[in-house]
């Protein structure tokens, strides 16, 4: 697969010393919202897309070509590269008193490092034109029917290529047994013949002339808004499946070496407004973690249990938690043998 990520590193032009640099998921800030803070502020938001955490990982390490002002990065990802020194503490912000504004127990999936910027749920996103009935089953990408042989997207990540086997094992996301992780390695290879892609999905249907043929994909809460626009039709919706989803915290972080902090913090405090966090989060059809935003949404958005699942859905969640090296080696040594084998068919 091209990374398209680093592509786009080698062609950015020059960003002039007034223009932020934001490394984002793509369509993950609503165009509203830049279009509003370029009007108001007179600087400009440069954006660089990654398509996974590792693409994510990668740049954010070996950004010393290219100044990056603020990251977009998961709540475990933020405390390491927090302690590693590559993010600026939330304390030393030169911001209002935003953390006011954010339920203390959201706050602290951002720890001392970052600020929730939006929350979700993990997934899939299914194309209901093509498919008759709502998924409720992790079974339904594990033990696919001849529907959707050949039609369905994984994503190339050691903790959420891994979490539909688990949840259907009842095992946790987080396991640490390897005899686990080895069945639910083989379950996913028993899947691999009837997998089109590895790319994530809003990638896939922008870049692949085969994008017609994606019909189910893993997804995060949202995913399904993004995939609409570029498919430029209503035909994807998302859903949580029985067995359980994964409650997860997108942070948003400063760099500590940032040469533009005056102007982040003049972002911070502007996207942090109640009134812009709510029509941010609704644009992009995302959670906000504000409660002074979400009294400003609409009904509708507030009732979609996609978007602000239901007590039902959130027992079942499961949360990220930071994971030792040997775990993670040996999860990166399962999906790059499943990715091979793929590959390989």
């Amino acid at each position: 697969m091209i990374l398209r990520t680093f592509i786009l590193l080698t062609l950015i032009p020059y960003i002039y010393a007034d223009t932020l640099t934001l490394l984002n998921w793509e369509d993950y800030l609503s165009e509203n919202t830049i279009s509003a803070w370029e009007a108001k502020s007179g600087h400009e938001i440069h954006q660089i897309y990654f398509d996974n955490d590792e693409d994510r990982d990668s740049i954010l390490i070996n950004h010393t070509d290219q100044v990056i002002d603020l990251v977009i990065v998961d709540e475990i990802a933020t405390t390491g590269f927090g302690k590693n020194g590559f993010l600026l503490p939330v304390k030393d912000y030169q911001t209002k008193p935003i953390l006011a504004e954010i339920d203390p127990e959201i706050q602290s999936s951002c720890g001392q490092y970052g600020l929730p910027y939006l929350r979700g749920t993990f997934g899939i996103a299914y194309r209901s034109d093509k498919i008759a009935d709502k998924p409720k089953s992790w079974a339904f990408i594990l033990q696919p029917n001849d529907e959707i042989k050949n039609h369905i997207g994984l994503v190339d990540d050691y903790m959420d290529m891994l979490a539909p086997p688990l949840f259907m094992l009842g095992e946790s996301i987080n396991s640490e047994n390897p005899k686990v992780l080895k069945e639910a390695f083989f379950m996913l290879k028993n899947t691999v013949p009837s997998v089109l892609t590895f790319e994530y999905g809003i990638s896939y249907i922008e870049a692949d002339s085969k994008r017609d043929q994606l019909y189910v994909t893993l997804a995060y809460s949202g995913d399904q808004y993004a995939l609409n626009t570029k498919a430029g039709k209503e035909i994807w919706e998302y859903t949580t499946l029985e067995e359980g989803t994964i409650a997860w915290v997108d942070c948003l972080t400063v760099m500590a070496d940032s040469p533009r902090k005056e102007i982040v913090y003049d972002f911070i405090n502007f996207i942090y407004q109640p009134k812009i966090a709510a029509e941010n989060s609704e644009s992009i059809y995302v959670a906000s973690p504000l409660a002074s935003a979400r009294a400003l949404q609409s009904s509708a958005f507030l009732s979609d249990a996609s978007v602000y699942p239901d007590e039902k859905i959130m027992n079942k969640a499961q949360y990220y938690k930071p994971l030792p090296s040997k775990n993670i080696t040996l999860r990166n040594r399962i999906t790059s043998s499943i990715i091979k084998s793929h590959e390989a068919k």
